[in-house]
């Protein structure tokens, strides 16, 4: 019984400490608690000295608080992560030599040598083995059913269709 007494009057106790503590919290504090803060430069290295906050914070109502306390240093507790790698760019396609600008008009056998007829827009051409077309494109065979170009900023050989011989 005696036992249970004593818990009783401790734990009146413990409330009425409660009470007074939380009573005590809602005054405001005096202005003569001066608050001492060591200069960085004297504490020795490594040691942990608790910092005062600043005066704005020191006041007991959170209405009082700025608003903007944390601007600029908010850090992102939950930043996106990801696994993933993106593929390597795809490789160049090497270059190819555009389509023949030839319409093949009809061709000629005179003594064993094939010429061919040949359209390049508005203008009708009369090729040869080896003969260079503009610059660009040399007849390099003809062998019925095909004739052989080769496109020379590419070095790049091309075929046209020319039918068999006659």
């Amino acid at each position: 019984m005696l036992a249970q007494r004593q818990r009783w009057l401790l734990l009146g106790g413990a409330l009425l400490l409660t009470l007074l503590l939380a009573a005590g919290i809602g005054q405001p504090e005096s202005e003569t608690g001066a608050v001492v803060v060591e200069p960085v430069a004297a504490r020795p290295r490594g040691s942990r000295v608790a910092v005062a906050p600043p005066a704005e914070l020191q006041v007991g109502s959170l209405a009082s608080l700025p608003r903007d306390l944390g601007a600029g240093r908010v850090k992102d507790l939950f930043p996106v992560q990801s696994w993933y790698v993106p593929p390597p760019p795809p490789k160049p396609a090497p270059p190819k030599p555009p389509p023949l600008p030839f319409t093949y008009l009809g061709k000629a056998v005179d003594d064993g040598q094939v010429t061919v007829f040949v359209a390049q827009g508005e203008r009708n051409l009369v090729v040869k083995a080896g003969d260079v077309i503009d610059g660009v494109y040399r007849a390099d065979s003809i062998l019925p059913p095909v004739m052989t170009f080769t496109y020379l900023p590419l070095q790049m050989q091309q075929t046209l269709e020319i039918g068999v011989a006659n």
